[in-house]
């Protein structure tokens, strides 16, 4: 392996390659906040865009579905899809482009919830560079507010606004993370056992191996209520 990919990895330059072996996982400082964490990952922006453009429904429709687990109903079959630019749109900024979509009344209720996660990203360009303005000289525009409730400016201030919507995170997560153990899609009547998920992971900072074992000793996760008691007994330390 190459040197840099030794340091990633954490390992020496000695060590033998081959055999089982433990990955680590290092924090890695960044000094600009733009960068960093899964929502920006230059994977991530090249996959929910297009080869000449973004596609700022695309990547709010994956914020809303993996990292807020709320995935939005597919559109009207009858939206015709966004037009090619034209000579005259060139004064226009891809976000003014789509507000004829947004005045269909069918397509309001979701671009509402879409395009402030969609839009608070365009600052990235298709394959994830950051840019402060479109090839054509337009200025981007990434302003816009989560769930009705917090005003961003910029992708930074869009990162706070998600903190401050912690427990919403840890929810979706748990609920991610419940329909894999279940091996299912999960059911209104599994909502009080990830009430109870996330509940015990805020009471234990946060921390994944108190998500975990919450998830492990759920009511759905264990099965019938007759053998919940044996089980949990069982699973005590």
């Amino acid at each position: 392996r190459s040197a840099r990919l030794r340091k990633w990895l954490g390992e020496e330059p000695g060590d033998k390659i081959g055999g089982p072996v433990t990955m680590k996982f290092f924090r890695q400082p960044l000094s600009d906040r733009r960068q960093g964490g899964m929502i920006t990952n230059s994977a991530v922006m090249t996959m929910t865009s297009g080869p000449h453009e973004t596609k700022p429904i695309t990547r709010g429709a994956w914020l809303a579905g993996v990292i807020f687990n709320s995935p939005p109903p597919p559109p009207p079959a009858d939206v015709p899809p966004l037009p090619k630019p034209e000579k005259e749109d060139a004064n226009l900024t891809l976000r003014e482009r789509f507000s004829a979509h947004r005045e269909r009344a069918d397509c309001a209720g979701c671009h509402e919830k879409l395009d402030p996660l969609g839009f608070a990203l365009e600052n990235f360009d298709p394959v994830g560079r950051w840019r402060d303005d479109y090839e054509g000289g337009l200025r981007v525009d990434s302003e816009g507010v989560l769930f009705r409730r917090h005003a961003f400016g910029d992708v930074v201030e869009f990162k706070d606004a998600i903190l401050k919507e912690r427990q919403r995170f840890v929810r979706a997560l748990a609920g991610h993370m419940l329909a894999f153990a279940l091996g299912r899609e999960l059911s209104p009547s599994d909502s009080p056992a990830l009430d109870r998920v996330a509940e015990e992971a805020a009471a234990r900072e946060y921390r994944m191996k108190a998500m975990i074992k919450a998830i492990v000793l759920s009511e759905p996760f264990l099965g019938k209520p007759v053998k919940l008691a044996l089980r949990r007994e069982a699973l005590k330390p």
